[in-house]
């Protein structure tokens, strides 16, 4: 186990032939040239960890889960694991152990060969010691017999003390993930969640510094995926070994990680606790990223000390927002709302007078899209219990809830923070 540190990294790709490199951002590497797909990454992920990578496709995270296992080169910067700065080490040096989202199993090899394949090579220098012509000769024999008798019953095998060691750190393995009655199969006699197993234990099984995950269940079904999930949390917790994971799924990255790193565009939106992400998002981008179905916003008007003015609605806000908004007396920000937020209401001035679009009766809750009455390109979501009876085409009022509006700056998109310790 170790903590990986990652310090002002960059990653560059040289355009290709008649192509324009990308408008400058503020975190352009100036030494950089050609498309910059990584820009001023900094990310400390403690000892034992579980760090969830999430983000649209093409926001450089799988890119950066690559350089840190050596695939890629670093145009700049640093990534520290422990005490050793591992920038210009090969992969086989780095101590980490990638799952990859096609599992790259061995199709010729049985599960048991596949998990013992990494452990085989890490082990080999061990029977090299000796360096008399008379051992080596010996070493080398034994070596033969070993690698001969693998397919025939186990009474007729010969191990060596290495077999023996790596006989038993696979049959652990295998148990810890209860594939012992899969040893000897094929992977194509495997279904999806079995062989996500088998990459697992294959990595598990070198005992790494670093796990390193490259959205592992993307090819599962949505029940095996949840299932695959919750194991893959119950042992990272069991090992206790710090865990970079990849997705661009929401759902694993607030249900698995202790923190998550939000990417956009080859930078980190914003590092935090899922609920923190949730509930306090840097910005516009994150707080329509996590979520599902993503936040509503709306564009109004600030008018001193707590109004909010809308053309289909006005309302005060809670104290809690005075000093916050006071800069922004009379100017235009984006308020966002929650479709969990909303609810259905009496016709007030204080109310949102809506058109519904689309209901979708999911069991457990009610979505409807919606948009306004007076601004029909302005489209709403709201999430409402399950037995609630709205039909497309009907007029209804949804109420907001107060205490869980946020407020972003219109051109910038940031959050504009209130202080929690007012309320």
């Amino acid at each position: 186990m170790a903590r990986v540190v990652l310090e002002k990294v960059y990653k560059s790709f040289p355009s290709r032939k008649g192509e324009n490199s990308p408008e400058s951002s503020p975190n352009a590497n100036p030494k950089a040239s050609g498309v910059n797909v990584l820009r001023c990454i900094n990310l400390a992920v403690e000892d034992g960890e579980f760090m969830v990578l999430v983000g649209p496709s093409g926001c450089g995270k799988s890119t950066l889960l690559r350089i840190l296992a050596g695939l890629e080169e670093l145009t700049a910067g640093n990534i520290y694991v422990g005490d050793r700065a591992i920038n210009t080490l090969a992969p086989k040096e780095r101590d980490m152990a990638m799952v990859f989202q096609n599992y790259a199993l061995y199709p010729h090899l049985t599960v048991y060969e596949n998990i013992a394949f990494g452990l085989r090579r890490m082990y080999q220098p061990q029977e090299k010691v000796s360096q008399t012509w008379p051992d080596r000769v010996s070493v080398w024999g034994k070596q033969l017999l070993s690698r001969s008798t693998r397919s025939l019953p186990p009474q007729l095998q010969y191990l060596s003390p290495t077999d023996q060691t790596i006989r038993d750190r696979v049959r652990t393995v295998a148990a810890l993930l209860q594939i012992e009655n899969l040893l000897h199969r094929l992977p194509k006699q495997l279904s999806g969640g079995q062989k996500q197993r088998v990459a697992l234990g294959r990595a598990i099984a070198r005992s790494p510094q670093v796990f390193l995950m490259d959205e592992p269940l993307s090819n599962l079904d949505a029940k095996l995926r949840a299932e695959t999930r919750s194991q893959i949390v119950k042992l990272q917790r069991h090992l206790q070994t710090t865990t970079i994971y990849v997705t661009h799924d929401q759902t694993e990255a607030m249900t698995m990680g202790d923190r998550i790193a939000v990417m956009n565009q080859g930078e980190i939106q914003q590092i935090a606790h899922p609920l923190e992400l949730y509930n306090q998002p840097a910005n516009r981008f994150v707080a329509e990223f996590i979520g599902s179905p993503p936040m509503n916003f709306l564009s109004v008007d600030i008018k001193a000390p707590l109004l909010i003015t809308h053309p289909q609605f006005r309302l005060t806000l809670p104290e809690t927002w005075l000093e916050a908004l006071r800069p922004y007396d009379g100017r235009s920000l984006l308020l966002g709302i929650r479709p969990e937020h909303l609810s259905l209401g009496p016709a007030a001035v204080k109310n949102l007078e809506v058109t519904v679009d689309l209901v979708e009766a999911l069991g457990n809750d009610t979505y409807i899209t919606t948009h306004l009455t007076q601004e029909p390109e302005t489209v709403l979501q709201a999430r409402l219990p399950p037995d609630t009876e709205v039909i497309v085409g009907e007029t209804v009022w949804l109420s907001m809830n107060l205490e869980k509006i946020l407020m972003f700056n219109a051109k910038t998109g940031n959050a504009i923070r209130f202080d929690p310790l007012l309320k």
